[in-house]
């Protein structure tokens, strides 16, 4: 069972889209945990987790063209996200400061 937690305050624009939005975000975070067992920012430089990047774009471009209906379209997409996540995991480590100017989860 998990223990952690992320609440996410959906702002009233993106209202049409919060089912979508937790569906995407749940495939991603499963996704991530399937793979942990990798360690890719820790393993990987920027360089090869954009270039990991670039494959999954490709990937996603072949799941498209073989059957876009496929849920494979779906999980794909997460992937992408994924490798961009851990390119934002690489440069944190590596000190790139990110200010928050939102208020959205905080209130």
């Amino acid at each position: 069972m998990p223990t952690n937690y992320i609440l996410v305050k959906v702002p009233d624009s993106l209202k049409d889209y919060h089912l979508f939005l937790r569906d995407f975000f749940k495939t991603m975070i499963h996704k991530l945990d399937k793979n942990s067992h990798k360690d890719t920012p820790t393993k990987e430089n920027l360089d090869g987790i954009m270039d990991l990047l670039v494959d999954e774009v490709i990937e996603f471009e072949q799941q498209i063209y073989r059957d876009r209906f496929n849920e494979n379209s779906l999980v794909e997409l997460a992937d992408q996200a994924n490798f961009s996540f851990l390119a934002y995991v690489v440069l944190r480590l590596e000190g790139v400061e990110h200010e928050d100017k939102s208020t959205i989860g905080t209130e």
